[in-house]
């Protein structure tokens, strides 16, 4: 049995093949950088975005037809579910293509992405959850199973189009990105308590773990990492030179302008909760709407 599953992302659309066969492995895996969040105007998705959105989910779905993939999902969560016209951009796309648009909420969206964790780390109790995105940062208190949840329309990029004037953000730059962390949680109620340890999911969090690990400020491959090494790895990346640049572009080129912000929004979060530990997870939401899917939710 083979799977598809593509997330519609706010800067990045992806595409995972996965083989049920003895269990899941990932066989194939394809991104197409479409940038919609570029697109956006006063709250809606513009036609430009909506015609760029339907060519790569029908570049996509010509790929998934030669393989002959079994079952397959597209889904978006804060890239389609944050404009005014959702349902505009999820008719166009069905139209046009074919594919009907699975747009999480946010409730759902924090369940699969515990599912996601709790599948690769079943010895887990209790946590945050975050996965930082382009366009929005999702955050889950879980307790065995999420007991709050909120979506900060607070992004990677999203930060570095409004508060970001060169390549790297200065330093009143970061503050800034710090205090508008701070204002949208603060803003969302979600619960705040001590907690010790973030789980964090997706690319801006997997790039972290191997940027510590080019730059030798994590000694060993785990996927632990003690929050304060965040500072280390925010001092390395002050200047903007070419030296500083080549940092990052040697583990993950299209991050060059996003990892910066993205690592502030990790440690403010984790400041908020007063975590000691980040633990990296090798699954995403994608994983987490894959097993959704096999377990008969989806």
């Amino acid at each position: 049995m083979l799977y598809g599953i593509t997330d519609i992302g706010s800067n990045t659309i992806r595409l995972k093949i996965y083989e049920e066969k003895n269990g899941i492995k990932p066989l194939i895996s394809k991104k197409q950088t479409a940038g919609l969040i570029s697109y956006k105007e006063n709250g809606k998705l513009n036609s430009k975005g909506i015609k760029v959105l339907i060519s790569t989910i029908k570049k996509f779905s010509r790929y998934l037809d030669i393989l002959n993939v079994d079952k397959i999902c597209f889904f978006a969560t804060a890239s389609i579910r944050n404009i005014t016209n959702t349902q505009e951009v999820v008719d166009k796309v069905k139209e046009k293509t074919g594919v009907k648009i699975k747009v999480l909420t946010e409730e759902q969206e924090a369940l699969w992405s515990y599912k996601a964790i709790s599948k690769e780390l079943p010895e887990i109790n209790d946590g945050v959850l975050i996965d930082v995105g382009g366009g929005s940062s999702e955050i889950t208190l879980f307790e065995e199973i999420p007991i709050d949840n909120t979506s900060l329309p607070i992004g990677s990029l999203l930060c570095y189009k409004e508060f970001v004037s060169k390549m790297f953000p200065n330093l009143e730059e970061r503050q800034n990105i710090v205090d508008c962390v701070n204002k949208h949680i603060e803003k969302s109620h979600i619960t705040k308590r001590s907690m010790s340890d973030l789980y964090g999911v997706g690319g801006t969090i997997r790039t972290i773990k191997k940027l510590l690990e080019e730059l030798d400020i994590k000694q060993d491959k785990t996927n632990k990492i003690p929050i304060d090494l965040l500072d280390e790895l925010l001092s390395q990346l002050e200047e903007n030179n070419k030296e500083s640049y080549m940092k990052v572009l040697k583990v993950k080129v299209e991050r060059i302008h996003t990892i910066v912000p993205g690592i502030l929004i990790v440690k403010t979060i984790a400041q908020y909760y007063n975590i000691k530990t980040l633990y990296v997870s090798n699954n995403s939401i994608r994983e987490g709407v894959l097993y959704s899917i096999i377990d008969g939710e989806i």
